[in-house]
């Protein structure tokens, strides 16, 4: 198997995004109060020479992580598509 890039993940991210309906892309910036504004949907967290996929809320800084811990690329790569697959299977 080929090796797992950024861009991969960032790819298959952006379908998973469009599967579940939320905007494939992420816009961090600050609203005059302070407060942190993004649009809803799915991002990769990158710590520890791995990465784990996470959600955020529209108009919240809070993530909430959907695996658990830091894995390695490829691996985080085989779940996501696992994910695409299930959501095929739903309709």
């Amino acid at each position: 198997m080929r090796r797992i890039t950024q861009k991969d993940l960032d790819n298959i991210v952006k379908r998973l995004n469009i599967a579940k309906k939320f905007k494939p892309t992420r816009s961090v910036g600050r609203y005059k109060n302070g407060k942190y504004k993004s649009s809803a949907g799915f991002h990769v967290s990158y710590a520890y020479g791995g990465a784990k996929l996470v959600f955020s809320k529209k108009d919240e800084s809070s993530q909430r992580g959907i695996t658990y811990g830091f894995v390695p690329k490829k691996e985080l790569y085989q779940k996501i598509e696992a994910m695409l697959e299930f959501n095929s299977f739903k309709r």
